[in-house]
């Protein structure tokens, strides 16, 4: 669009003008997640994965007092968290983990999709739900795509709704840039830029149980004992399923009580694939910064398996043995290298 000659004025006029008439939907707002001002919580709709007699989505409305993980930037996935209970009344005490994120679909037909919902349904076959508790594993209770409704028609919430007409041709121009490897501070894969963007459907699930952060934790024994929880619960569901979980970090790894103890809970699979009867799966650069393994670091061709996923476990403990294990420990941590690095010039403090 060039605003410079008239063509470009008339096009940039009707852009305006089309903005005026857009829907809520369409200017970006959500409207299954509304806030209720009065008794000050999220109530959050959440789509069950089985549809009713009639055809119709059914819907099961969470409560939720406040976002405890939110989306970093625009693109990507866009992951929310919410710590929510289907009672109201117990909205303060929550046990749900609410995960809303806008997950990668491929349209490709020789290319297989990931989806985490189904990943999990399938773990929890091979396995049985009891195992699943047993072995500190989280379970999808609840989950699909999220709809809405337009001209009186159900219309998943994806990107091509988004877009409409011009999902086409905004496809075609963004599938011509080159294949780059793109990176944040959280998860690297080795993709083309036009994924940030294309094809990403709206995904809401409903997970149990609610564990707590990893830097929760009292004590280094307690930290042991909650990652050879998880590391238990990853080698099972290689095991049985055949699923290789690819992204052992701390985000990854919650905190659940058990009586006097504590376990390990491995959550988060969006990143896990299918292996072959070797236990092997494809070479691919996927993970979280710093807990790659060195073969993913240096994007190798050889296949990963699981000494990836425990090589990841062993930068786990080197970083929290050096940063702190408990939040206490890393704020002490923190403020000990900015008091020796305060006259250097070069030194910057991380954001906080």
């Amino acid at each position: 669009m060039d605003v410079t000659d008239s063509a470009g004025r008339a096009a940039y006029i009707s852009f305006i003008v089309s903005l005026c008439y857009c829907t809520d939907y369409e200017l970006g707002y959500d409207p299954t997640v509304v806030w209720n001002a009065d008794k000050k919580y999220w109530v959050i709709k959440c789509p069950d994965s089985t549809a009713a007699k009639d055809g119709k989505v059914r819907v099961v409305e969470y409560y939720a007092r406040k976002q405890i993980i939110e989306a970093e930037r625009i693109f990507g996935r866009h992951t929310r968290g919410f710590a929510a209970s289907l009672n109201r009344n117990m909205v303060d005490e929550p046990d749900t983990f609410i995960k809303d994120a806008w997950p990668y679909e491929s349209s490709d037909s020789q290319q297989t999709s990931q989806n985490e919902l189904d990943i999990m349904k399938y773990i929890e076959k091979k396995l049985g739900g009891k195992s699943m508790d047993r072995l500190g594993i989280v379970r999808a209770k609840n989950g699909s795509i999220v709809c809405f409704s337009e001209a009186g028609n159900l219309v998943n919430d994806d990107t091509s709704a988004m877009l409409g007409s011009v999902f086409a041709d905004f496809k075609v121009a963004l599938s011509q840039t080159p294949t780059v490897p793109t990176t944040n501070n959280r998860a690297i894969t080795e993709d083309n830029p036009a994924k940030s963007i294309l094809l990403r459907v709206h995904q809401r699930m409903v997970l149990q149980p609610l564990g707590r952060p990893l830097h929760t934790l009292k004590s280094p024994y307690e930290l042991i004992i909650v990652l050879a929880d998880a590391m238990v619960a990853h080698s099972v569901i290689l095991k049985k399923s055949g699923y290789l979980h690819r992204d052992i970090s701390p985000n990854n790894i919650m905190v659940v009580d058990d009586g006097e103890r504590v376990r390990g809970l491995l959550i988060d699979f969006d990143h896990a694939i299918k292996t072959d009867k070797s236990r092997l799966a494809i070479a691919e650069r996927t993970g979280t910064l710093p807990f790659m393994s060195i073969c993913n670091l240096q994007n190798s061709k050889v296949q990963r398996s699981e000494l990836d996923d425990w090589e990841s476990i062993l930068y786990i403990v080197c970083w929290l043995g050096v940063h702190g294990v408990n939040r206490d420990e890393q704020v002490a941590y923190q403020q000990e290298i900015d008091a020796m690095c305060k006259d250097d010039e070069y030194y910057k403090p991380p954001l906080a």
